[in-house]
């Protein structure tokens, strides 16, 4: 892949990560009914249990992360498509050049969401992972936030998954995972950033859904050669192997943007305080 056919690419990445820090700034300073967004989920001890709380656009995902944050566990996280004016909000455009009256775009439209689990009978201070985040999924899938969700565990990480969301009429209705799309990438070595890049291209090139590679650790991504591809495989496997390749614990966060109606597909380190 020469360097002319990566530019139109690089381009468009710096440009989903402008409005995306933009993005993130101007919510902490949304306000609504449930008052302004919190910027990080918070864990607490309260006598035998373990209090999590979580208020953001997307109130699951903020949640998984304090979880990783707090325990050093590996979890995936993928938004369902949120369609519905349900499982949306409006916000003025961070990027707006007319901030007297900017134009409005829409997120997702999560609020306040809540769980308890208990603390470790033995003297491990560390809660069973499988367990806890099962039990967070399952409360989240009934606290009226957008989209319904399933934990798949995959060799030695977890994935939340969004299966589910409403539709244009309300309903709640099922979805195609676009990260289970079989894809086939030729098996080459190349950089992980370009192999992360080919396998959202492939999954576009089978449905309707578009993905670009939104924010994730540059030197690592763009300097690490590795070699992967595959026919017909699911394009989560692949996508596992290019991360794992890069011999350093990465996970996703695939987030769907409702105003353009296509995903970001983001790549973090595991950081565990």
């Amino acid at each position: 892949m020469g360097k002319d056919e990566l530019m139109p690419r690089q381009k468009s990445f710096l440009l989903s990560c402008t409005w995306m820090i933009a993005l993130s700034s101007c919510l902490g300073q949304v306000a609504g009914t449930q008052a302004s967004y919190s910027k990080r989920a918070t864990i607490s001890r309260i006598g035998p249990e373990i209090h999590l709380a979580a208020n953001d656009p997307r109130p699951l995902a903020q949640a998984l992360d304090a979880l990783q944050q707090e325990y050093g566990w590996r979890i995936n996280y993928e938004d369902p498509q949120f369609v519905s004016a349900l499982d949306t909000s409006d916000i003025p455009d961070p990027l707006s050049r007319t901030p007297g009256s900017p134009e409005r775009i829409k997120i997702p439209g999560g609020h306040a969401f809540s769980a308890e689990f208990p603390v470790s009978k033995t003297q491990d201070p560390i809660p069973d992972e499988d367990k806890t985040v099962q039990l967070v999924v399952d409360l989240y899938n009934r606290s009226g936030n957008p989209g319904q969700f399933e934990v798949r565990k995959v060799d030695d990480r977890l994935e939340v998954v969004g299966m589910a969301a409403r539709d244009e009429h309300g309903n709640i209705a099922k979805q195609r995972v676009p990260l289970d799309l079989p894809i086939t990438l030729a098996v080459q070595q190349r950089s992980a950033f370009d192999t992360v890049d080919l396998i959202c291209h492939a999954i576009a090139e089978r449905s309707d859904v578009k993905i670009a590679v939104g924010v994730f650790p540059m030197g690592l991504m763009n300097h690490t050669n590795v070699t992967v591809g595959g026919a017909d495989l699911p394009a989560h496997a692949l996508l596992q192997r290019a991360l794992a390749a890069t011999g350093q614990q990465l996970v996703w966060r695939l987030l769907f943007d409702p105003d353009s109606k296509s995903y970001f597909l983001n790549l973090h380190l595991v950081k565990h305080s």
